[in-house]
C-alpha cells in the first residue's frame, strides 16, 4: 500500500468512536509487510485531546497528489477505496511504461 504514497498524516482522538476507521487504517500502514514496500514513506500521528474534532487522513503520493479524507463518517473499507483508487492509477501507470 505504501509503494507510491510518501507521506501519510493522521489525525485521530484515540478513544472516539469515530476515530475508529483512522486507527484501523493506521494499523494496515504499520506493518512490516507494508513498510517494507516504501521504507522512505513517512508517517506522522497526531493525538488529539477533543474527541469532537474530526479525525483526518491527509495521503501525498509519490506523483506529488494529495487528498484529504475526513475519515469520522466513514468505514474502513470506504477510506481504502479512496485511497488504494490513485494507487491503482500509479500501479497502471507503471506497468505500462514497463
Amino acid at each position: 500500500m505504501l509503494k507510491y504514497i510518501n507521506q501519510v498524516d493522521i489525525k485521530f482522538a484515540p478513544f472516539s468512536k469515530a476515530s475508529k476507521s483512522s486507527r484501523l487504517f493506521l494499523n494496515r500502514i504499520m506493518t512490516d509487510k507494508a513498510r517494507l514496500a516504501n521504507p522512505n514513506a513517512i508517517i506522522n500521528t497526531v493525538i488529539l485531546s477533543d474527541v469532537k474534532k474530526d479525525p483526518r487522513i491527509n495521503i501525498t503520493y509519490s506523483d506529488g497528489k494529495k487528498i484529504h479524507i475526513r475519515a469520522g463518517d466513514k468505514t474502513i473499507e470506504h477510506v481504502l477505496t479512496i485511497v488504494n483508487k490513485h494507487l491503482r492509477k500509479l500501479q497502471d501507470d507503471e506497468d505500462f511504461a514497463t
